[in-house]
């Protein structure tokens, strides 16, 4: 399968940034885009990324090989039922959430089961936007796929060299796994950071007033970093995965007792035994995956 007409739903920063690896990698690409916003998409059709826009989701669809669905996690199904209608049989119906099984059950609910692949491209910035979007964001970035039993092997292939020749990495899974995996790794790690700076903002009263917003630089400024994301975003993200995230926050919690506890007992050595096992995989990463 031959992927050259190319559609996106919702056109910020992810969005923007494929359209414009695939402008400079795929240039015989015909792309089109709808967006709640059409200032960005006039923009983008300046810059000579897109070549047609549309104020909603039309029959100007119709004739593409794949449709990005680029809009926030709870608004991606919606989108079904419009498109339903209107594609073609071939055409493979994606999105770029952080959550894979919800949406891909609300594809299969909607009949879609045979064109509906599930992504997740790994990549971000502090910005938003597709002012923000450039064609490298995603170089050398984990894009997870998250085809079906029912997706056909053509469809897959195609669907993987087109990441490819955007210059990230696909990594095929099934939604499940996807959910799991981005809970412990992502979704969790959130979570804590939000609820630490919330602990010491609590904290920082009575005699201690002050004095820790004073005090907070390097580690407690690292930690709680992703704690300023957008909290819009991320009260979505845990409804639509709160199985995965309540699991894993359990095994968390049930940590954060053993480790109460042996500091409550002065363990010898099980901090250091700790902190050097954390260190031990911590750094594995860095040789895993190494900046870009």
């Amino acid at each position: 399968m031959e992927i050259l007409q190319i559609g996106f739903i919702g056109f910020g920063l992810i969005g923007g940034s494929i359209a414009k690896a695939l402008r400079a990698y795929r240039p015989q690409c015909h792309m089109i885009a709808t967006s709640r916003s059409l200032s960005p998409l006039y923009q983008a059709q300046k810059d000579g990324v897109l070549d047609e826009i549309t104020d909603c989701v039309n029959e100007q669809f119709s004739g593409c090989d794949i449709i990005f669905i680029c809009t926030p996690v709870v608004t991606i199904t919606k989108y079904f039922e419009l498109l339903k209608p209107l594609i073609k049989s071939s055409c493979i119906l994606t999105d770029v959430g952080s959550v894979k099984e919800s949406i891909y059950s609300a594809a299969k609910n909607a009949g879609l089961e045979n064109n509906f692949i599930g992504g997740h491209p790994m990549a971000g910035s502090e910005q938003s936007g597709y002012t923000s979007a450039h064609a490298d964001l995603l170089c050398g970035a984990k894009y997870v796929i998250t085809p079906s039993a029912h997706t056909s092997k053509e469809h897959l292939d195609a669907y993987v060299e087109l990441v490819k020749d955007i210059k990230a990495v696909p990594i095929v899974m099934d939604p499940a796994t996807h959910d799991y995996c981005a809970a412990a790794i992502s979704h969790v790690p959130h979570l804590v950071s939000a609820a630490l700076a919330k602990l010491v903002k609590d904290a920082d009263t009575g005699d201690y007033k002050d004095y820790m917003h004073l005090l907070a630089a390097g580690g407690f400024k690292d930690t709680t970093r992703i704690a300023a994301s957008s909290p819009e975003m991320w009260e979505q993200i845990c409804l639509t995965n709160s199985s995965a995230i309540s699991n894993i926050l359990e095994q968390y919690i049930e940590m954060l007792e053993t480790i109460k506890d042996n500091i409550d007992k002065k363990t010898p050595g099980y901090v250091a035994s700790l902190f050097e096992m954390s260190r031990e995989y911590r750094n594995s990463l860095e040789s895993r995956h190494p900046e870009h």
